[in-house]
């Protein structure tokens, strides 16, 4: 299944949903969802996805992020790995760990994830506790171990949580008092 748009997309996954890969080239694998393109969002809750199997070792892909596209995962299977390139986003939400390339740890609905994520050029995977779910330890990444985000449950703020405003007007206020100071003084 291919998600791409040039304008804001949002896309919904749901349980009892399969997706299969498959690619119109003869003995090449496809990708089970491949999501493209800036303002693109899949949430998945649920459903099977399955990357194809080729007659090459090249199996495709469960998920195909890439081109700053996000995919909040908080449920489902996934049978092949996954690939977020070129400042694409996927979010998991529950209870994980990454070490490496290997994402491991369970949803709020008890299902189990135990994924190789790939990332390359600006990819980020993002490991997010949910309210609903009691961990036994805050999420973390290899090799550190250190917890990528407090315990309590949060959520990604735009500029990393920094406040970034500026009040034009007040801008626009001071130079036109300069420019008059200046001419009539």
């Amino acid at each position: 299944m291919l998600c791409k748009t040039s304008y804001q997309t949002i896309l919904v996954f749901f349980h009892h949903l399969g997706v299969l890969g498959i690619s119109p080239i003869f003995f090449r694998s496809g990708d089970a969802l491949h999501v493209n393109g800036f303002g693109t969002t899949v949430v998945i809750r649920g459903g099977t996805f399955r990357g194809g199997k080729g007659s090459t070792d090249d199996d495709g892909l469960s998920v195909h992020v890439l081109n700053s596209a996000n995919v909040d995962v908080r449920g489902g299977s996934f049978l092949g790995d996954m690939k977020v390139e070129r400042y694409g986003q996927v979010r998991f939400y529950g209870c994980f760990r990454k070490n490496g390339t290997k994402v491991t740890g369970v949803f709020a609905d008890d299902s189990e994830l135990d994924l190789t994520v790939r990332t390359y050029l600006g990819g980020e995977v993002m490991l997010i506790p949910v309210s609903e779910q009691e961990c036994e330890t805050a999420p973390s990444v290899s090799p550190t171990n250190f917890p990528t985000l407090s315990s309590q449950p949060s959520v990604p703020r735009p500029n990393h949580g920094h406040k970034t405003r500026v009040s034009y007007g007040l801008i626009l206020g001071a130079s036109v008092l300069v420019s008059m100071h200046e001419m009539w003084g």
